[in-house]
């Protein structure tokens, strides 16, 4: 469950749009975010906006990947090169966290939907 649903944008509410529900949803910050929801057997990806910082590497919110103690001592002593490298480019195309967590607003900025009716 993503969380508590606190508000919808007025384009939401009335169904006006198919491609993009605006909800503001009160999530449990000691979990990490979801990269995407399930509903109806479709895979539907998140993205949030007003986090502050959020790790692209374990998904948690309040540090960023830089500085994110996840993993840090999973390499075996035997491991090769190629092994490495191989394994983190699984990792990558595998990730659940990354930039598109993030809205972003492109030329129009934050558009403010309230008002609108």
């Amino acid at each position: 469950m993503l969380g508590k649903m606190c508000k919808a944008d007025h384009i939401t509410e009335n169904q006006a749009s198919g491609r993009f529900a605006r909800i503001c949803v009160e999530i449990d910050i000691s979990n990490p975010l979801l990269g995407a929801i399930t509903i109806e057997d479709r895979s539907i990806r998140m993205e949030y906006e007003s986090l502050g910082s959020i790790c692209f590497k374990c998904g948690w919110i309040g540090h960023n990947k830089d500085s994110c103690r996840e993993g840090l001592v999973d390499l075996m002593p035997d491991e090769t090169d190629i092994d490495r490298n191989s394994k983190n480019n699984t990792e990558r195309e595998n990730s659940t966290y990354g930039p598109w967590l993030l809205v972003s607003y492109g030329r129009q900025g934050n558009r403010n939907y309230k008002g609108r009716n």
